[in-house]
């Protein structure tokens, strides 16, 4: 009976986080749209999207990072990239643009000003 109390009492705990991510992401107007990539130099990255403000896009970004994610960028009803060159050797590059494929290849060309072999390591975009 314990156990099933517990279990309950952690399903309605996950339901209500899940409903409070909804309500954040569906109180997100087209055209007031904020987004956010996070990461650290030791590879760990996260991403949110469609948030009504630039706080709590860079909020949810850090909070699925683990706390581990030492840069934020936020962007709005735009795309963010963020690239970087192989383990040990660590540079990056930023990219904030209207698609995907222009934020990625700016976060890239910063990213080969600084080294090589560089890659695209997250991404984002929220609606417009």
């Amino acid at each position: 009976m314990k156990t099933s109390r517990m279990a309950l009492i952690g399903l309605a705990a996950l339901a209500g986080l899940a409903l409070a991510s909804a309500s954040a992401q569906a109180a997100c107007q087209t055209g007031n749209c904020w987004g956010a990539v996070a990461y650290s130099e030791s590879g760990a990255w996260a991403y949110a999207y469609n948030y009504p403000s630039r706080e709590i896009a860079g909020q949810r970004a850090q909070s699925k990072c683990g706390g581990q994610c030492t840069h934020l960028l936020t962007f709005q009803n735009s795309c963010g990239a963020y690239a970087t060159g192989p383990r040990g050797n660590f540079y990056y590059g930023w990219g904030n643009a209207s698609t995907r494929r222009e934020a990625e290849g700016i976060a890239l060309a910063e990213c080969r000003a600084r080294g090589s072999n560089c890659r695209i390591r997250v991404w984002s975009c929220t609606q417009r």
